[in-house]
Protein backbone atom coordinates (compact mmCIF):
# COMPACT_ATOMS: atom_id res chain seq x y z
CA UNK A 1 0.00 0.00 0.00
CA UNK A 2 3.49 2.16 0.70
CA UNK A 3 4.36 1.86 -2.59
CA UNK A 4 1.33 2.57 -4.19
CA UNK A 5 0.89 5.47 -2.78
CA UNK A 6 4.38 6.13 -3.30
CA UNK A 7 4.04 5.57 -7.38
CA UNK A 8 0.86 7.35 -7.80
CA UNK A 9 2.24 10.69 -5.63
CA UNK A 10 5.56 10.69 -7.18
CA UNK A 11 4.04 10.50 -10.54
CA UNK A 12 1.29 13.27 -9.96
CA UNK A 13 3.86 15.71 -8.55
CA UNK A 14 5.47 15.29 -11.72
CA UNK A 15 2.67 15.65 -14.25
CA UNK A 16 1.99 18.86 -11.86
CA UNK A 17 5.34 19.90 -12.55
CA UNK A 18 5.60 19.09 -16.15
CA UNK A 19 1.61 20.36 -16.14
CA UNK A 20 0.91 17.34 -18.37
CA UNK A 21 0.11 13.66 -18.25
CA UNK A 22 1.76 10.89 -20.91
CA UNK A 23 3.42 8.32 -21.06
CA UNK A 24 6.35 9.36 -19.03
CA UNK A 25 4.28 9.87 -16.14
CA UNK A 26 3.37 6.39 -16.26
CA UNK A 27 6.88 5.02 -16.31
CA UNK A 28 7.43 6.82 -13.45
CA UNK A 29 4.59 5.65 -11.38
CA UNK A 30 5.92 2.22 -12.32
CA UNK A 31 9.34 2.63 -11.65
CA UNK A 32 8.66 4.72 -8.40
CA UNK A 33 6.60 1.91 -7.30
CA UNK A 34 9.53 -0.81 -8.28
CA UNK A 35 11.72 0.97 -5.79
CA UNK A 36 8.92 1.71 -3.56
CA UNK A 37 8.31 -1.68 -2.86
CA UNK A 38 11.57 -3.24 -2.61
CA UNK A 39 12.44 -0.50 0.09
CA UNK A 40 9.02 -0.82 1.89
CA UNK A 41 9.63 -4.53 2.14
CA UNK A 42 12.81 -4.77 3.72
CA UNK A 43 12.91 -1.58 5.55
CA UNK A 44 9.12 -2.70 6.95
CA UNK A 45 10.64 -5.75 7.69
CA UNK A 46 13.46 -4.18 9.89
CA UNK A 47 11.25 -1.65 11.39
CA UNK A 48 8.96 -4.21 12.78
CA UNK A 49 11.90 -6.33 14.27
CA UNK A 50 12.78 -3.55 16.35
CA UNK A 51 9.72 -2.70 17.25
CA UNK A 52 9.37 -5.84 18.21
CA UNK A 53 12.58 -6.18 19.78
CA UNK A 54 12.62 -3.25 21.82
CA UNK A 55 8.57 -3.58 22.31
CA UNK A 56 7.58 0.19 21.46
CA UNK A 57 4.49 1.45 21.76
CA UNK A 58 2.21 2.85 19.47
CA UNK A 59 3.57 6.79 19.50
CA UNK A 60 7.28 5.22 19.86
CA UNK A 61 6.61 2.90 16.93
CA UNK A 62 5.52 5.99 14.99
CA UNK A 63 8.11 8.11 15.35
CA UNK A 64 10.77 5.32 14.41
CA UNK A 65 8.46 4.96 11.21
CA UNK A 66 8.15 8.61 10.60
CA UNK A 67 12.18 9.44 11.15
CA UNK A 68 13.22 6.06 9.12
CA UNK A 69 11.21 6.55 6.33
CA UNK A 70 12.56 10.89 6.26
CA UNK A 71 16.29 9.31 6.30
CA UNK A 72 15.54 6.99 4.06
CA UNK A 73 13.97 9.13 1.55
CA UNK A 74 16.80 11.84 1.82
CA UNK A 75 19.10 8.96 1.19
CA UNK A 76 17.23 7.63 -1.59
CA UNK A 77 17.49 11.64 -3.28
CA UNK A 78 21.31 11.48 -2.54
CA UNK A 79 21.56 7.73 -4.21
CA UNK A 80 19.93 8.70 -7.15
CA UNK A 81 20.45 12.05 -7.51
CA UNK A 82 23.64 14.19 -8.02
CA UNK A 83 23.51 17.43 -5.54
CA UNK A 84 26.28 19.72 -5.59
CA UNK A 85 24.99 21.84 -2.43
CA UNK A 86 24.36 18.98 -0.16
CA UNK A 87 21.58 19.61 2.20
CA UNK A 88 20.49 22.51 0.13
CA UNK A 89 19.34 20.21 -2.98
CA UNK A 90 16.80 18.37 -1.00
CA UNK A 91 13.41 18.90 -2.57
CA UNK A 92 10.64 19.73 -0.28
CA UNK A 93 8.67 17.68 -2.57
CA UNK A 94 9.33 14.46 -1.58
CA UNK A 95 8.23 14.95 1.84
CA UNK A 96 4.76 15.41 0.57
CA UNK A 97 4.95 11.71 -0.34
CA UNK A 98 7.32 10.74 1.91
CA UNK A 99 5.51 11.78 5.31
CA UNK A 100 1.89 10.09 4.30
CA UNK A 101 4.47 7.16 3.18
CA UNK A 102 5.26 6.52 6.91
CA UNK A 103 1.81 7.23 8.15
CA UNK A 104 0.65 4.47 5.41
CA UNK A 105 3.77 2.26 6.57
CA UNK A 106 2.82 2.51 10.64
CA UNK A 107 -1.27 2.59 10.42
CA UNK A 108 -1.04 -0.54 8.03
CA UNK A 109 1.49 -2.50 10.10
CA UNK A 110 2.02 -1.25 13.90
CA UNK A 111 -1.47 -0.06 14.32
CA UNK A 112 -3.15 -2.43 12.29
CA UNK A 113 -1.43 -5.36 14.48
CA UNK A 114 -2.48 -3.35 17.77
CA UNK A 115 -6.22 -2.95 16.89
CA UNK A 116 -6.42 -6.47 16.47
CA UNK A 117 -4.44 -7.58 19.76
Amino acid sequence: MTAIFAGVAHAALVAVAARMVGLETVAIAALTFGVALVVALAGGMLLLAIVAMLRLGLIQSLILFFVSVQLIVIWLEFFFFEFQNGWADISWQYGLISVPASLIAWHQSIYAVYKSV
